[in-house]
């Protein structure tokens, strides 16, 4: 009987507890609206804080530099992580980082981050505060452009101002001394494998390649006159160029040293290039009359400046050119030239060579 008299006590305090619930939301029902907005608003704003932890790009590897100078504030570089298109919100980065009671501080630095990486991993990036080294390897005969190309897509060095620091002459001369820069300083960015940390800036990563450069043309060619070094790295780019095989850099460096001689036209379809800003298979005769010193069909002698950055095989066959007879050359499909004495065999080999081109496309088809 108590169990029963208990039971029924219960079920009248439950029952009269329900009755009042329904009769205040039956008596308040705009209480229990606001109380499903303020439930519909919370449940949004925790999908879109999850939202923007995630990656920008899913999936995109390549990163950038991003640089933290002393007495930036979170805000400012939640700005400027926005701005470059890293993270989704800077309201969402700053509270992330104040909401996380570990370390709040993000250091002064350099550092890779790009827009594959989530929120947690870009701040996880940006508290480290220690360097770490970059390995990269600058192909012979890239042009800056190439090079600045490469530097960035590894996240080392800002293009503008690496761009803007290729115009230092200051700090060109100071390493190479009374050397002129024509085009920037096209030809002395020596091809190598660097390691290089995050903190490097600009400056210090060109001055590397400099000093390198300065380290390995001392050591092979200290002999070359002070006045003829520039023209021996001017040839040499254009043998970077030319040259596919390493065994025909020094035949390549005796037929444009012929054609100096002989005063006629390097007519290096390098140079065109160059001066196109573009690489091509095939130019036309409207490439070839483009305007610009750099274009050796239509000035003689050696292009005003370097056209790439060569190798330490194109210096020396520049410096000591194949003794020849050869006047031109032209390239066969797979990298080497057909060499000529005269303008007529050279015009027979240019037909033999459109021809099996020509051949090779029927067979194809």
């Amino acid at each position: 009987m108590q169990k029963i008299a208990s039971w029924f006590r219960t079920h009248t305090v439950m029952s009269g507890i329900k009755s009042h619930a329904t009769s205040f939301w039956r008596n308040h029902p705009l209480f229990g609206g606001g109380l499903a907005i303020f439930g519909l608003i919370l449940t949004s704003g925790c999908v879109v804080f999850l939202w923007n932890l995630f990656p920008m790009a899913p999936g995109i590897k390549g990163k950038q530099v991003f640089e933290i100078e002393y007495g930036t504030s979170l805000r400012q570089i939640g700005n400027l992580l926005q701005k470059q298109g890293i993270i989704r919100s800077k309201s969402v980065f700053e509270f992330y980082i104040r909401f996380d009671p570990r370390d709040q501080m993000l250091r002064a630095g350099r550092y890779r981050v790009g827009p594959g990486m989530s929120l947690p991993e870009i701040v996880r990036q940006l508290r480290q505060g220690t360097p770490f080294q970059i390995r990269v390897t600058i192909p012979e005969g890239f042009t800056v452009r190439e090079v600045v190309d490469l530097l960035s897509t590894k996240g080392l060095v800002d293009r503008k101002r690496f761009l803007d620091e290729l115009k230092n002459q200051h700090l060109f001369q100071s390493i190479l001394g009374d050397v002129p820069m024509t085009n920037g300083m096209e030809g002395y960015l020596f091809p190598d494998t660097y390691y290089f940390d995050n903190h490097s800036d600009e400056t210090e990563i060109i001055a590397t390649m400099l000093r390198r450069f300065k380290q390995l043309f001392m050591a092979s060619f200290q002999n070359i006159p002070q006045d003829k070094r520039h023209d021996l790295v001017i040839l040499a780019s254009l043998v970077e160029k030319e040259a596919r095989k390493a065994e025909e850099r020094p035949v390549i460096a005796g037929v444009f040293q012929n054609r100096l001689q002989k005063g006629y036209p390097l007519q290096s379809c390098a140079t065109v290039e160059y001066a196109l800003g573009v690489h091509k298979e095939r130019l036309s005769y409207k490439d070839i009359a483009v305007q610009s010193p750099f274009n050796t069909y239509l000035h003689r002698g050696l292009p005003p400046g370097p056209i790439a950055n060569p190798g330490l095989a194109s210096l020396k066959a520049a410096a000591d050119p194949a003794t020849v007879s050869y006047l031109y050359f032209v390239a066969k499909p797979d990298g080497t030239h057909v060499f000529s004495n005269t303008f007529e065999q050279h015009l027979q080999a240019q037909k033999m060579l459109e021809r099996a081109r020509l051949q090779e496309l029927v067979r194809r088809n």
